[in-house]
């Protein structure tokens, strides 16, 4: 019995991609063959569309039988050291694979299942076989230079167009490999946090809940009781009693599900199409149709948001722009229609040059707020560098790797939490304001396109009894609103890796034998490292920051000048369409009216529909 499915929110994307698709059709029946593809991708993206679990927890939790029950298939490897755990990313994709992506720039590479649980699940060598030995601290440098396994299969929940993201312990002691698990984090679109019920949400795991899941605004956080079955059911209903008010401490109405990870692999293993009962399936199924009614109902509005909107937007566009055009040529003499298509050119050249320029000076704008922000992103990086530089010196406690570490995150993480949201906020207002200052120019050239428009064709509209409805033309905030809708989306999930550098604590203190050492030179090699660790990353961390702003800005400035070169195109594409049609006479000019009167009809039943949708938001 398969308790997870999303029929709900594929039929409502089904309903979505037969709107655009029509739309579409009208695009390219009024000539408009550039905003036709823009609907076709848009249709592909959303189709293609996934939504992504992201499994966390310590190492022992049973992450990877948790996933391997969610998939009713042993496909990752359990009991895996913390020295060998690699991320994985789990989609569907046809017949099992395996593929590993480097992060030193060597070429991806396909591997086989074998050699896959070879890689992450080596045989610990004996201490006395060299060999042996040199064979295992290669295959653990080998995995320090991956950056995430990916692997295809055909499980039913990845067909349903799931991504299940396998992190390695959230006590991961490689801090490259524990930044990619916090990367993924903020971008997850549900968390399932798994606890033991042997030791219930302990103190290293409420840290991790609170200074990193918590604070990357993830939706909903599933948490799961892995091991149920090793407890009797009072005992079990005392530890799920206790574990629900620890999490209602920071979590507000937590959702906790007692499963047996071990025991749902194992029935879902025999592939039997008999009916189970709950507790044969581990508790998994309660699990799954929680999942599976908060994707549909919560998440399925956020998916399918974008692809209505735009839809929306490109009826307006259509309305206002081709369709007004089209029926306003309807019935002119072909010489004097030919004569204003003629004059408008330059007009809109004109329009075109103001443009430019108006972008030129606001990307030229944003360049000197991304050297200001960057001067800040600087400050505050130092400033958490010298933070852990002096939890380390004021450290009194015994000379163990987690009491070190557990010291220093508990004086480094706030303060990294709160440049991760005061950077975001004020970067994203730095923005804002910048666009805001350039909206009044931008409305106003689309405002001249219109009056451009009315200037060419509103006296040969009324000489034949052509009206157009104020509806019809833009309001001139559209480009206004591109942008800062791609503004939006760009930043989103931009900022959250600049608040993650206490992953290099557990690789800081992992090399150090604190046995056989003075306690001063210790500390001292491990006040080293954290320089090191956080220092030496700065001007990276500075220069990724850089990119991701100059490739944001450049993005959302060509979608403000695709958006009004569109307009353009358009307004041309549609009047060289009607004197197409006029010169071959096909049609008398009330069989036009009519046919353009069918498809401003179909507009606005599509427009309909998809307000509709919207309504499910």
């Amino acid at each position: 019995m398969n308790s997870f499915e999303l029929s709900g929110f594929r039929s409502r994307q089904e309903r979505i991609s037969g709107q655009l698709k029509a739309l579409a059709e009208v695009a390219r029946g009024l000539a408009v063959e550039s905003l036709a593809l823009e609907l076709d991708n848009t249709r592909r993206e959303m189709l293609k569309d996934t939504f992504r679990f992201v499994v966390v927890g310590e190492f022992t939790r049973g992450k990877s039988t948790v996933i391997n029950a969610l998939l009713r298939d042993r496909v990752l490897p359990s009991a895996v050291e913390p020295t060998t755990a690699v991320l994985t990313k789990v989609a569907g994709g046809g017949s099992k694979s395996f593929k590993l992506l480097h992060r030193n720039g060597r070429q991806d590479q396909e591997i086989t299942f074998e050699q896959f649980c070879d890689l992450v699940a080596p045989l610990l060598p004996r201490r006395n076989d060299r060999d042996q030995c040199q064979r295992y601290e290669q295959r653990l440098k080998d995995l320090r230079d991956l950056s995430m396994v990916e692997m295809c299969c055909s499980a039913p929940i990845c067909n349903e167009g799931v991504e299940i993201i396998d992190t390695p312990g959230t006590n991961d002691l490689d801090p490259l490999r524990e930044q990619i698990t916090y990367d993924y984090i903020p971008r997850a679109d549900a968390i399932l946090f798994v606890l033991s019920a042997r030791t219930p949400f302990t103190k290293s795991e409420s840290d991790f809940l609170v200074n990193r899941v918590l604070k990357s605004d993830v939706a909903r956080i599933f948490f799961l009781l892995n091991f149920s079955d090793t407890l009797s059911k009072d005992d079990l209903e005392t530890v799920r009693h206790k574990c629900l008010n620890d999490l209602s401490n920071v979590v507000k109405q937590p959702r906790l599900f007692p499963v047996s990870a071990r025991t749902a692999l194992r029935f879902r293993l025999r592939a039997t199409k008999n009916s189970v009962s709950p507790d044969e399936e581990g508790g998994f199924q309660e699990l799954e149709a929680a999942l599976s009614t908060f994707l549909q109902s919560d998440r399925a509005c956020a998916k399918l948001s974008r692809p209505i909107h735009r839809g929306l937007r490109y009826c307006d566009e259509l309305l206002s722009g081709p369709l007004s055009f089209a029926k306003s040529s309807v019935g002119l003499e072909i010489p004097e229609l030919q004569k204003r298509i003629d004059e408008l050119a330059p007009k809109i050249q004109r329009l075109q040059q103001r443009r430019d320029t108006t972008i030129s000076s606001l990307r030229l704008r944003l360049g000197n707020k991304r050297s200001e922000m960057a001067v800040l992103l600087r400050r505050g990086l130092y400033d958490i560098a010298n933070s852990a530089l002096a939890a380390v010196d004021s450290y009194e406690g015994p000379l163990q790797a987690e009491e070190i570490g557990r010291h220093i995150e508990g004086i480094v993480a706030p303060i990294q939490s709160q440049l991760h949201s005061s950077f975001k906020s004020t970067t994203t207002a730095a923005f804002s304001l910048e666009f805001s200052n350039a909206g009044k120019e931008l409305a106003d050239i689309e405002a001249g396109f219109g009056t451009v428009f009315h200037a060419n064709f509103d006296a040969l509209m009324t000489r034949h009894g052509v009206s157009v409805s104020s509806t019809e033309v833009g309001t001139g905030s559209m480009l206004l609103q591109l942008g800062g809708a791609g503004i939006g989306l760009l930043f989103v999930p931009l900022f959250f890796p600049l608040a993650i550098f206490a992953g290099w604590i557990g690789g800081a203190l992992a090399s150090f034998l604190f046995e056989s050492k003075a306690r001063q030179e210790q500390l001292g090699k491990i006040r080293l490292s954290m320089d090191e660790r956080y220092r030496g990353t700065i001007p990276g961390a500075v220069s990724q920051f850089e990119q991701a702003w100059d490739t944001a800005v450049q993005e959302a400035l060509k979608e403000l000048a695709d958006a009004f070169e569109r307009r353009c195109v358009e307004a041309r594409s549609a009047l060289v369409s009607a004197l197409d049609k006029l010169t071959s006479a096909t049609q008398s000019a009330t069989e036009l009216r009519n046919e353009l009167g069918r498809t401003e009809k179909r507009l606005l039943d599509v427009k309909q529909q998809l307000m509709s949708e919207g309504l499910f938001e």
